[in-house]
């Protein structure tokens, strides 16, 4: 007669005895230790997959997924930017789907209305150029501008604490957006003017907050496969950043594949 299935799984559980008194447990009990998640990383809760309304750069349905949140006028971001993009294609580069990226805007109030300027402009162009366009608009506005508020250059080359005399960088934000891939400008000026714009920008703050972001840039690794989440407040170097993917897909590592679309 052929033992239940439930009494096998019961006998997997006892102790092995030997000889001597000695006891072992049964191997198959003895789980992988998970490694162990370094400083400046901390575990969150779950931020949940990637947002269908958010600028993927990389395969849908990678492994990894970092999760950048972004102040246009944040000197930090400035420093950061670009760190993220080259990660992903470090991740990929031996063509698997192991890493993508989704840079969410988080305009601090005590940057101004130029970080609200520069934020539209990105989603703006996003709507004309996608992906590619979003990230090359803010790779150009990083460069660009001379932070910590003061925006982007005027045609006469120098960045303006003004705001009321410069619109808050307006014109020049709407001549970069053009130069990305908002080609059609009366699209444009009415995405900048419109207020479903700005509560795009108010839902991926939202996001920061249920993550429990204190600054900008803040960084978050989700492992698709897990949930698991964890994230660093502030900017980081490439091998940190490198490490902690390496290290989020090892701890995923006996976990099953990613369902074909986990995007809500």
């Amino acid at each position: 007669m052929r033992a239940p299935r439930w009494a096998l799984a019961a006998m997997a559980t006892l102790p092995i005895p030997l000889g001597g008194g000695l006891v072992l447990s049964s191997p198959a009990l003895a789980a992988p230790a998970l490694p162990e998640i370094p400083a400046p990383w901390h575990s969150i809760p779950d931020i949940g997959p990637l947002l269908k309304q958010d600028r993927v750069l990389g395969p849908a349905q990678a492994e990894i997924s970092i999760v950048v949140w972004s102040d246009p006028e944040c000197p930090y971001c400035k420093q950061f930017s670009g760190v993220p993009d080259a990660a992903v294609a470090r991740a990929n580069s031996g063509g698997t789907a192991r890493a993508n990226f989704a840079l969410r805007l988080l305009p601090l109030p005590f940057h101004g209305a130029a970080a609200v300027v520069g934020a539209l402009g990105a989603l703006c162009v996003a709507e004309q150029a996608g992906p590619n366009g979003y990230y090359k608009f803010l790779g150009d506005y990083f460069a660009r501008t001379g932070a910590n508020g003061r925006g982007l250059p005027s045609s006469g080359g120098s960045a303006k604490n003004d705001s009321a005399k410069n619109d808050s960088g307006r014109a020049a934000v709407s001549d970069l957006a053009v130069k990305d891939g908002a080609s059609d400008k009366g699209k444009l000026e009415a995405c900048l003017r419109s207020d479903d714009t700005l509560g795009r920008i108010a839902a991926e703050g939202d996001s920061a907050e249920a993550a429990d972001v204190e600054g900008t840039p803040a960084v978050a690794l989700r492992n698709n496969l897990t949930g698991e989440t964890i994230l660093v407040n502030g900017a980081i170097d490439p091998d940190t950043l490198d490490q902690g993917i390496a290290l989020m897909a090892r701890r995923g590592l006996r976990h099953a594949a990613p369902p074909p679309d986990y995007a809500r």
